[in-house]
This record gives structure tokens, sequence and C-alpha cells, in this order.
């Protein structure tokens, strides 16, 4: 008797140990995720001030939105910015007690128990919305083994203190701000624009039912592109909402027999529209925040601070401009890629491959990974299922990295840039054909304009003293102090005198070469500066051809100084910056703001090089190639955009094609608007060899469907049917014959001098200077 009870006793003992063992191996536990060694476990005071990376958003001028930038994709919204029937969905389907428990619900995570560990059933997670919240501030580190138990004991210890903090109606606005629905989206609104394309507020029954389903599986039950699955679980959150008396079951049946109704919309960097502006925009704003606070003295950052930034950009002028691009390169690929089948622009182990290849993010992965040149080798020739892009759409086809950078490497590209001429307010920036596989934006390319360069020079030539009814001898030259160079018209033809305004309209280069000779090289690039042109100028003739190298923006912003009375426009892309609380953190709209505003000042500082400090050209100048250029388009090189495109509005502009065929532009204006365009290849080897080589074949045609496509648009059609009176008032005289034709005179002359006709007339470089001092009293005595 007494060994068994002393048995008894020992056995009690025992139990008693292990069970105070157990309680301290839990306290010790429980003191182990308290004090964060399994993750973070936040106090009070750090979850009252919950800062959650917010995405900021990019809007148009006409108050679309046309982008973002973010960590994580997501802005926040108010709970009664959200429709009552998405919340419904959301309780119905992942925590109908929510209002009843505080943070852990004891039934649901006993039932998970039971039929997980006894039943080994699949029973869900029995996770409270407030669980759920606590995982999405605090994101477990991992899922695995002990883990899983660490991590929901931690977000229940967060829970409770959430459910302590805030009340009911918060803890639902702060999940819906925060709760991932996959792609990168974060929060009701983002995802409400993603899948319906409309704001949370305006979620039907079957939309919100669509969403909340799909936070159990963001991947399996996306609408996009699982729309079967999503369907699925769409009807069983319907169904829950009807068994709960959320809504009847009638409406159920009748939701569950519709389509999900997807209106997809995804506003990433290479979707949506204004891709390139986007990018260009995301420099200047990290550079702005970087560099000065805002106006309420704090620094914010782009990516997590939840900024509404004001663009310049028009959405409407912006799709006119996409379009006219997308149509006009279409076309044009399709005829080159007939002229590259049997001439391949690029060969086998091409070095301009080779070179774009090395440069290549792929290259630098594999050699970073210690990949071998012989293995990368065999993986740049290995053909592997790829999905190319086509005007026609994607393609899937077998091919090796080196045929697809072949193929890529051949496309011809075009930008477009619209600009307002008084505000300098960037309207439209079209920088490529397609941003996910163009990405050099072909709006701040520096390329060779031609002969899209030549108002410059007729702006210099005005200025120092030419008039626009001079008369200029079609001279056929060679140049022996810069390689015996020779330049020649487009249609061979010499001999006569063109006034300058018909020799601009005609694009006679001869013309061109002599009066930049005549004027001086120095005079022509003071003059582009002057505009607006930062790029260098060569310290020869031949600039007058277009020769410099300079971007599309650059020359695009040099002309609205014809529109703008003689002023060239400063482009400006952002006009104000609000935080996410609505207030004004950066106002560019001001002058103040203007002249030290963020975009790199396309202006000179004329002090620093000895010219004016007051940009532009006079008034006078301005008016009068206004009136020049709009020779150009009436009866010149840019003469198809009334004959071919049946524009009628007040129109200017040139055209500019350059050295074998590599680029065509065009650049115009209209009293409202001034935008140019430019088509081209990866390099030079990347061109047409014949039809349609010309700018009035490539370029042009691209500014004509532009223009066509904002007169079919009702809020852009009107443009004024003339210029206004300040863009043509000059006191230059017009009016005169466009042609003198003396070559009889000129052949008698030749004859009794020796020279020969048909011979290119030799020009020595140290004379030119004496030359154009003769030539300009000559004109003034009347006697050329």
């Amino acid at each position: 008797m007494i060994k068994r009870k002393k048995i008894w006793t020992t056995i009690r003992n025992l139990l008693l140990y292990s069970l105070g063992g157990l309680f301290a191996l839990c306290f010790l536990f429980l003191g182990l995720i308290w004090f964060g060694l399994f993750g973070p476990v936040p106090g009070a005071n750090e979850l009252r001030n919950i800062q959650q990376q917010e995405a900021s958003r990019i809007l148009s001028a006409d108050g679309e939105q046309i982008g973002t930038y973010h960590l994580q994709n997501r802005t926040t919204v108010s709970l009664d910015e959200i429709s009552p029937v998405m919340i419904d969905a959301l309780l119905a389907i992942e925590d109908i007690r929510f209002y009843d428990h505080n943070g852990i619900d004891h039934r649901a995570l006993a039932r998970v128990l039971v039929r997980t560990i006894l039943l080994r059933q699949n029973a869900g997670g029995g996770s409270t919305i407030t669980q759920q919240l606590a995982k999405n501030l605090y994101p477990r580190e991992s899922s695995r083994g002990v883990f899983i138990i660490t991590d929901k004991v931690r977000e229940m210890m967060i829970a409770s203190t959430i459910e302590r903090i805030y009340s009911k109606n918060e803890i639902i606005e702060l999940y819906l701000n925060t709760v991932s629905f996959g792609e990168n989206t974060f929060g009701i609104e983002m995802a409400s624009f993603r899948f319906f394309s409309k704001a949370p507020s305006e979620l039907t029954v079957n939309e919100a039912a669509t969403l909340a389903g799909l936070l159990q599986a963001t991947t399996f039950f996306n609408p996009h592109r699982n729309p079967e699955r999503s369907a699925v679980r769409r009807n069983i959150v319907l169904r829950q909402m009807a068994r709960y008396e959320m809504i009847s079951e009638e409406l159920a049946e009748s939701t569950i027999n519709e389509p999900l109704g997807v209106l997809y919309n995804r506003n990433d960097l290479s979707d949506g529209i204004a891709p390139y502006f986007r990018e260009h925009l995301r420099g200047q704003l990290i550079s702005i925040f970087n560099s000065r606070p805002a106006l309420d003295g704090k620094r914010y950052n782009l990516y997590t601070d939840g900024l509404t930034i004001h663009t310049t950009l028009n959405s409407q002028v912006q799709r006119a401009a996409e379009q006219a691009v997308a149509t006009r390169m279409k076309e044009l690929q399709a005829i080159f890629n007939r002229e590259i089948e049997t001439q391949p622009v690029f060969g086998m182990e091409d070095p301009d491959v080779m070179r774009a290849w090395r440069q290549s993010d792929k290259y630098r992965y594999l050699r970073n990974e210690g990949v071998s040149e012989e293995e990368i080798d065999e993986i740049l020739h290995e053909p592997v299922p790829t999905l190319l892009f086509s005007w026609d759409g994607y393609e899937e086809k077998t091919i090796s990295p080196y045929d697809e950078l072949r193929y890529y490497l051949s496309f011809l590209n075009a930008g477009l840039i619209a600009m307002h001429p008084n505000s300098g307010d960037v309207l439209a920036w079209v920088g490529g054909i397609e941003h996910r596989h163009f990405q050099y934006d072909q709006v701040k390319a520096s390329r060779q304009p031609g002969s899209a360069f030549k108002p410059i020079l007729y702006a210099a030539a005005l200025e120092n003293g030419r008039s626009p009814c001079d008369y200029q001898r079609n001279i056929l030259a060679t140049f022996a102090g810069y390689d015996d160079w020779t330049p020649r018209n487009h249609r061979e033809e010499y001999g006569g005198r063109y006034s300058l305004q018909a020799a601009l309209a005609q694009s006679i280069n001869t013309v061109a070469v002599h009066l930049a000779v005549e004027t001086g090289v120095p005079a022509i690039q003071r003059t582009a500066l002057a505009m607006g042109i930062k790029s260098l100028m060569p310290e020869a003739p031949s600039v007058a051809l277009g020769t410099a190298e300079v971007t599309l923006l650059e020359l695009t912003t040099a002309y609205t100084a014809f529109v703008n009375e003689g002023k060239p426009a400063s482009p400006q892309i952002v006009k104000k910056i609000y935080n996410n609380r609505g207030d004004l953190i950066y106002d560019f709209t001001i002058e103040e703001e203007l002249l030290s505003s963020f975009t790199t000042p396309l202006l000179p500082d004329f002090t620093s090089t000895g010219f004016p400090r007051e940009p532009g050209i006079s008034p006078e100048t301005a008016a009068a190639m206004v009136k020049m250029l709009q020779k150009a388009v009436k009866q010149g090189t840019a003469a198809p955009l009334r004959t071919k495109y049946g524009v009628t509005h007040a129109l200017a502009g040139k055209t500019g094609t350059t050295q074998n065929f590599a680029d065509g532009w065009f650049v115009g204006f209209t009293p409202e608007i001034v935008f140019g365009t430019r088509v081209g290849g990866w390099n030079q080897r990347v061109r047409f060899r014949e039809f349609p080589a010309y700018a009035s074949q490539t370029a042009l045609p691209i500014a004509g469907n532009f223009l066509n496509n904002m007169s079919n648009e009702q809020s852009l059609a009107h443009q004024p049917a003339e210029f206004h009176p300040h863009q043509v008032d000059t006191r230059f005289d017009l009016t005169c014959t466009d042609q003198i034709d003396d070559r009889l005179r000129d052949r008698v002359v030749d004859f009794f001098t020796g020279r020969s006709s048909d011979e290119p007339r030799v020009i020595e470089e140290e004379k030119e200077e004496s030359r154009g001092i003769l030539k300009r009293i000559g004109r003034r005595l009347g006697l050329n």
C-alpha cells in the first residue's frame, strides 16, 4: 500500500514537473516571440504611427492618371470611398465574425486545430482580418517548420495590440489599403483600377466578389489571367454573401450568371500611355527631390510617399501622337522587312550585333555568374522558344538570342514631341515604338537633322543683315579647305538665282551652304545657342546642311522661337506636386519655380560665352521665318501635308533628310502647338536604300497623321486658320519672285572667264571672308 502510494506520488510529481516545465517552455517560447527573436512585434506606439509605402500617382494635364511610381503599387483611400458591397464581400469570405472578436477568432482557431490535427483535413488558416493585417504590415520571414507556429503566435500578439488601438472600421480601412491583390498591386484602389478601371467606390457586387475572392490566391484566382478559376471563386463569395443575408438569393444567382466584366488596365512603366515621358519625368523628379526640399521644408521619396504629380502632358494629344507613330511605323517596317529579306542589315557574327550583345543585361548577368565566354557563346547561338514583338502582335518562335538581337536591331524607330510654343508645356512625348524592347528615348537621341536645321541658318542670316527676298546664286562648288567637299542638290539642278525664302522652301543645298559661308559659322552658332540648341556646332560650312548632332527635343524647342516672337520656350513637364495629405509641396507654375525648375535648363548662361544674356532672335526675324516656313508647307518639301493629308489650318515647318537616308525629320508648328518627329534606325546601317527614304515619306506622314488625329478629336479639333498677327508681323518684305532664271547669263560669264559650266567652282577657304564682304557690298549697291 505504501509502495503504491509512493508510485502515485512519483507519477504526480513527474506530471507536475512536466507541466511546470511545459508552462516554462511555453512562457519562454512566448517571451522569445514577444522580444522579436522570430520577427518584429511592434509596440502600441509604433502601431499608432503606421507608415505604409504608398505609390505616387502621375496625372495628365486633363486629369487622367497615366501611371505610378512605386516599390509597392499602393495608394490609400478612406473607408467611405470604398463601396459597402466590397466590405460585405470581404467579411463574408474572410471573417464573418470580425465585429464580434478581439482580433483572434477562437471558434475558427479551434475548428482549424480539430480538422487539421485530428481529422487531417484542410480547414484553412483561421486567421482573422486583423491577423491578416498584422501579416501584411510585418510580413513573415519564413513559412517552414516551427516558423509557421511562431508566425501565427506573433501575428496574434500584433492583432491583439491593433484591436486595442484602432476601431473595427479603422482596421478594415487599414487592411483594404495594404492587402496584396497580386501583380505588385497593393490596396483596394490600385486593384479596382487594375482589374476594372474604376474607383473602389464604384464597384458592383460582381466586381467586389471577384476582388474578395482573389485574396485567397492572387495568382491562381487572377481574373485577367485565369478568368474561369476566378469566376468559380467569385461564385463562392456570392453564395457566402447570400448565406449571411448581405445580398438576396436572387441577386446572388443572377450575378453568378454574369461574366466577370474585367476591364484590365495595367499602367506599369512599359504599359499605358507615355512610358518614355514617365521615365524621363522619373529621373527629373529624383533629381529635384535630392537637390532641394519641398515648400514645407521636408524631403520626399518618390516611390513610397504617395505623391500626386500633375504634369503638362495632355492625354488626348499623347494618344494622337502615339497612334500617328504606330500607324506610319507599321507601314514603314513592312516595306523595310521586304527590303532586308534578300539583303539583311546584319550578318552572322556581325560586329555591331556582338557589340550590342556585350552591352546587354543578359550578357552582364552571365558574366557576373561566372559563366565562361565559351559557354556564353553557346547560349548566344542556342535556339530557344521566344515571344517576339511585331506590329501584328507577339509571335512565338524558336530562335537564338543572337538572331533575336539581330531581329530587334533591324527595326526602324521614331520619336515625336509636341509643345506649347509660349509656356513650353510638353503636350506629347513619344520616345519610341515599344518601350519594352526599345528603351532608348528617341526624343533625347542626338542625330544629324539634315535640312530641318536650315531654318536656324536662315534665321541667323536674317539676324545678320539678309532679307527673305535677297537672291543667291545656285552654284555647284567645291570647298577646297574642307577636303574638297562638294555639296549637291537633291535634283542635281544648278544655275539661276533663288530668293532666300524660295531656297528654304525648296531646300536648295547649294544656296544654304553659300549663305552659311557669307553669314559665317560663328554667327550661326550664336543663333543656334540663342534659340536653345546646346549641342556643339561643327566649325565648317557643312553646318548649313544639318551636320551638327542635335536632339529632337532641342530642335523642336528652337522652333518655338519662331512662333513665340523670337523667344524659345523652356520645356516644362510638371506643374504641381501634392503630398498624400493633399498639401502643395512643389509649384512649377510660378515664375520663380520655372526659373529654377528641376528640368535641366535648356538655355545656357550667355554671359559665360560672351553672347547677350537675353536668349532668342528678333520678333521681325521670327515672324519672317514663320512666313518662310509656311511657304515650305504650301509649295515646298512639306507640301504633302496639304495635298495628301488634307491639313487646312495654319501650318509651317521643314523636312530634313540626312546623308544616306539614315534619318528623316519634320519639325513644324501651328499658332498653338510646335511638334517634331524623327524616323531612323538603331544605327546608320538601318535605313532605306531607296523608296521610301526621304523625310517626306518617313517623318512627314507621321506629322500628317498626328495633325489629322487631333482634328478628329473634338476637344483638340480647333486650330486657327491663320497665324496670329503678332506671329507674322515683320518689317521684312516677302513679296518677290521665287527664282530668276539667268542661267544663260551665267554661261556667258563662264565662257569669257574660262570656267566650265559643268564643273564645280573651286572655292578657297582663305578667300571666303573677303568674298562675303564684297557680296554684301554688292547687294547694297544693287549689283547682285
